[in-house]
């Protein structure tokens, strides 16, 4: 996209006509993506001409998504779970969600054994990732801060289309371990005598993962027969 009419016709502007001009940011690029950014200089007849064209490579990403599919907290199986996060990420477009071409694992971004934890799951995303949600907005700086207790942006900002208005399954702590006495009987109960660990959506304190109201060692008090979101990670 080097000549002036094609980048007229299929370019997207992000800066008004200025001069001496030396540099602008552009924001709300996707990671991982491949793009071209070309210069238009105009003389003040209104003569125009591509001054420079350069290609750029972002850099890697892991994204969170809202599988959009809200179930009680009778999970089941990471094979379920795994299976509403194919299913909501397989009807994602393209056009609208541009990193989808870029991502080669898709899996529920929730703990459900002390050996198949969120923290685990996170290993495998490479360490120089940046970690966003469904938009481009950034959540943290790559994984290990993911995990750190905070976040950048809340979750409701950073994946608009999350869906419930009773947080979402995690059965996490804080650092993405398995929260054992908070986790639906191990995702078996959908009673609300029966508790389940979720996370804040409103919030980038530790609460976004673990909404430990009454402390690590206890149940949360958040009922397994209400149906919360369960949010996907891929990378």
């Amino acid at each position: 996209m080097t000549t002036l009419s094609t980048t007229l016709t299929n370019g997207t502007p992000f800066g008004s006509v200025q001069a001496n001009i030396s540099n602008i940011n552009v924001n709300q690029l996707f990671a991982n993506t491949t793009y071209y950014f070309n210069v238009i200089v105009a003389d003040q007849a209104g003569n125009q001409s591509v001054y420079v064209s350069q290609s750029a490579i972002t850099m890697s990403a892991a994204y969170l998504f809202d599988s959009t599919s809200n179930i009680a907290g009778n999970v089941t199986s990471r094979s379920n779970v795994n299976g509403l996060c194919s299913a909501r990420f397989g009807s994602m477009s393209a056009s609208t969600y541009p990193w989808k071409n870029n991502c080669s694992t898709v899996v529920a971004f929730i703990s459900l054994s002390g050996v198949d934890t969120i923290a685990n799951l996170l290993t495998s995303v490479p360490g120089s990732a940046i970690i966003l949600g469904s938009q481009g907005t950034i959540l943290a700086s790559n994984s290990g801060t993911l995990m750190s207790g905070t976040i950048q942006n809340t979750i409701r900002n950073a994946i608009p289309e999350y869906s419930s208005s009773g947080g979402w399954w995690s059965f996490s702590t804080v650092s993405g371990g398995y929260a054992s006495v908070d986790s639906c009987s191990n995702g078996t109960s959908n009673s609300a005598a029966v508790s389940g660990r979720i996370g804040f959506p409103d919030s980038t304190s530790s609460v976004w993962l673990d909404d430990a109201i009454n402390g690590e060692s206890a149940p949360s008090g958040a009922g397994c027969d209400i149906t919360r979101a369960i949010f996907c990670l891929c990378y």
